[in-house]
């Protein structure tokens, strides 16, 4: 018994290491064996002479093994074309096709099985590559920054919108561990959520989402960070201005007239025969009405105006000479000036000034309320940084500070008695217009509150001596705007 067992497992071991190509050739060799035999048999029992004896056994032994080999070749080169073109197909190379594809054959039928197969691969392939460019222009294409992480945390993908966030090229990105990047913080969470976060110098809100995917069975995080604040600002703007409008309309249709009508009651001759108490009330009411209707109609071009804000005229100015002239301005008290480098920075002078002019404005009224007979004379401080190209305004005061910080960009409020609620939200769009942003926030390390503009990308070089130069029109854009 364990005889035949070793006899059988050496026989499984030499067909397993046997090429296929060399048992067609046994087989074959095997078939013809017996009628080989019986040729030679009968070859030899005859009464044929020794020479054709030889000649005939070396006829038959020929004979047998070409028609083998023949057989073998017949078989195993059509095997052997097929076995090229899956490789062909293995390797992405779609251009080979099987031959002999002959209907009825067995070789033949696997033959255009086979040429089926990299038919339907080649399109499938193809449409692969389509919807794959398609994928990579729309991530170039979209606005929203997109991250692909691997298991371990590393930067599997990115688009351009996520490699420009970041400040950095897509090859320095790629690879590299979210901690080292510093966005750690955006793998971990709920699927979506809202979030305040900087990137650069700028704090701003953004839309985050979160899922996950697949690539060759692994499964990657994939994250999307889309900016929220100009668009919702946006859409406030547009909101608020449009109200604005139909206000104004619907105002001065009646202003109008009650304004003409006031004076002409005015100027009427029959007033005057009244009683001189009665006279005296009557032109007083006329002229409070009067009043009263210039002042709503100022209030509403304040408004109004606010939608026509130009674009800003960018050009190379010192910001030391910016800061310094908007302090001389105030006359109320002493604004000091702590300087900052001498840079140029990439900007519209005339719309920075008036942002500061009001910004400063605010800070010294803020600081005259507060209860003191004699303000510090650094209760005022206008500053300047600087880091790389990216440019900082400090405006900082040490007065009442703000009683509620979340309503200051809320159009028609206003904590001045004669205030219109206009001041900072112009102020905030002159600068969003120059691609920045404005916080204000109650000081931590005293009391007072503390501005900060940020403008990015805009200083160009070391400052040179520039002549200001002021805009006409602005500055009658700017008349009569009040915080």
């Amino acid at each position: 018994m364990f005889l035949t067992r070793a006899k059988t497992r050496s026989a499984k071991q030499f067909q397993a290491r046997t090429p296929h190509g060399h048992k067609l050739l046994f087989s074959v060799l095997a078939a013809g064996l017996p009628a080989v035999g019986l040729c030679l048999i009968l070859l030899w029992t005859n009464q044929y002479s020794l020479i054709h004896k030889l000649e005939g056994t070396a006829f038959i032994l020929v004979s047998w093994l070409g028609l083998s080999f023949s057989a073998q070749q017949a078989f195993i080169n059509p095997i052997r074309v097929l076995a090229n073109v899956v490789g062909s197909l293995r390797e992405e190379d779609f251009s080979f096709r099987a031959t002999r594809a002959i209907e009825g054959d067995a070789l033949g039928e696997l033959a255009i099985e086979i040429n089926r197969l990299a038919r339907a691969l080649e399109e499938e392939r193809l449409g692969t590559l389509e919807a794959t460019s398609l994928l990579r222009k729309v991530m170039a294409e979209a606005s929203a920054a997109i991250f692909a992480f691997s298991p371990d945390g590393r930067i599997h993908l990115v688009n351009q919108a996520a490699s420009a966030l970041l400040g950095k090229r897509a090859e320095q990105i790629l690879h590299r561990n979210a901690k080292e990047l510093g966005i750690e913080d955006l793998l971990s969470g709920p699927p979506s959520q809202t979030i305040t976060r900087s990137f650069g110098i700028i704090e701003k809100r953004w839309l985050l989402r979160r899922s996950w995917f697949r690539q060759r069975g692994i499964q990657h995080r994939l994250v999307v960070l889309s900016e929220a604040s100009e668009a919702l600002r946006a859409e406030e703007r547009m909101a608020w201005q449009r109200l604005v409008r139909v206000l104004s309309h619907e105002i001065n249709n009646s202003l109008a007239p009650i304004k003409s009508i006031a004076r002409t009651l005015s100027r009427m001759p029959a007033i005057a025969s009244l009683p001189q108490q009665v006279y005296s009330n009557l032109t007083h009411g006329l002229e409070v009405i009067s009043s009263r209707a210039e002042s709503l109609n100022r209030f509403l071009q304040s408004y109004a105006q606010l939608a026509k804000l130009p674009p800003p005229r960018r050009h190379a100015c010192d910001i030391g000479t910016v800061v310094r002239h908007v302090a001389c301005l105030e006359s109320r008290h002493p604004v000091m000036v702590q300087e900052g480098p001498v840079v140029q920075a990439n900007l519209d002078p005339d719309q920075m000034k008036h942002a500061l002019i009001n910004l400063v404005k605010n800070a010294v009224e803020s600081v005259l309320l507060k209860a003191q007979p004699y303000p510090l004379p650094d209760s005022v401080v206008v500053s300047w940084t600087v880091l790389g190209t990216d440019l900082k305004i400090h405006v900082l005061d040490h007065g009442v500070g703000l009683p509620k910080t979340e309503n200051l960009f809320v159009p028609f409020f206003t904590t001045k008695p004669e205030g219109s609620g206009i001041g900072l939200i112009f102020c905030r769009q002159i600068v969003e217009q120059h691609g920045g942003q404005m916080t204000i926030r109650n000081r931590k390390d005293n009391h007072g509150c503390e501005v900060v503009v940020t403008i990015p990308d805009c200083v160009v070089s070391p400052a040179k001596q520039m002549k200001d130069s002021s805009s006409v029109a602005f500055q009658q854009f700017w008349d009569g705007q009040g915080r």
